[in-house]
């Protein structure tokens, strides 16, 4: 009997599940808070699969699973994963073999990716976990479903100091729409009243052009044009796409945003072709 085989990618928030039912790729996500139901769920759908596991926290699952497991190297995982899914897509032709990965989970990982070789370019404690503290901070909510709504009708710019607020008098030596500075419109906020919508719409703005503004200087410096957005953060979440894409090209860069992309990593697990770390 053939055996069955699944990709794992137990991460800080989510952990990410694929394996294939003939011809097709399944999906499964579920919070890694409730590890003990992952690993129940697996053992009631199969037969004595083996598991292909990455993430930060697949040492806790691999502690708890009775199952044969063979940890993967998580960015290798990663990074395999994307190549995989921009050639399923036909994307790889738009993207060339060069290109940045832009993973925004808890916090942010940016790649490189150069034909069958990767390399980590460096990282940020921004991302979907800053979205979620600062939410929390300035508003009190903390449902992720609740903050996307609220952050789609919210004014956040209005919080922010743009080059064209500062180059007032002049013409700007740049885009005169771009920030200045995030939240530093204090004079503004003293004189009018933001709701919740405002405060969560500024921080997916902050977030959004901080992790844009990592990726493009690495594709710079890397000399692509290419950068590819992944992480469970995008689900569901277009205003941080709106923004990201937006600030990718005015920076003269290209945006892709991939289908399944949150589960590049569980995609490069089960894989396990190996991609060879770069040396830059």
């Amino acid at each position: 009997m053939n055996r069955e085989y699944l990709g794992v990618d137990v991460g800080g928030t989510l952990s990410k599940i694929v394996y294939t039912t003939g011809d097709y790729w399944e999906y499964k996500k579920m919070p890694t808070t409730q590890i003990n139901a992952v690993d129940h769920w697996i053992n009631s759908h199969f037969n004595n699969p083996v598991i292909h596991i990455t993430g930060g926290k697949a040492g806790l699952f691999t502690q708890k699973s009775a199952l044969p497991v063979k940890k993967i190297n998580e960015f290798e995982a990663t990074c395999e994963g994307v190549r995989w899914l921009l050639e399923e897509k036909g994307l790889l032709s738009r993207t060339g073999s060069r290109f940045m990965v832009t993973n925004v989970g808890t916090g942010t990982s940016i790649h490189f990716v150069n034909g069958d070789s990767y390399e980590r370019i460096g990282g940020s404690g921004v991302g979907g976990g800053t979205l979620l503290g600062l939410s929390y901070l300035l508003t009190g909510e903390d449902n992720y479903d609740e903050i996307l709504t609220l952050g789609q009708n919210g004014k956040g710019e209005n919080l922010n100091i743009t080059v064209g607020d500062i180059y007032s008098h002049e013409v700007p030596p740049i885009s005169g729409d771009l920030t200045a500075s995030n939240f530093g419109n204090v004079s503004r906020m003293k004189e009018e009243s933001f709701s919740k919508e405002d405060y969560i719409s500024a921080v997916v703005r902050m977030i959004g052009e901080t992790i844009t503004t990592m990726g493009v200087q690495a594709a710079e410096r890397l000399k692509t044009d290419s950068v590819v957005y992944i992480g469970s953060t995008f689900s569901h979440h277009d205003t941080l796409k709106d923004i990201i894409k937006g600030y990718t090209e005015l920076r003269g860069k290209k945006a892709f945003f991939l289908e399944h992309g949150e589960y590049s990593g569980a995609i490069g697990a089960f894989l396990n072709k190996g991609l060879k770390k770069a040396i830059l």
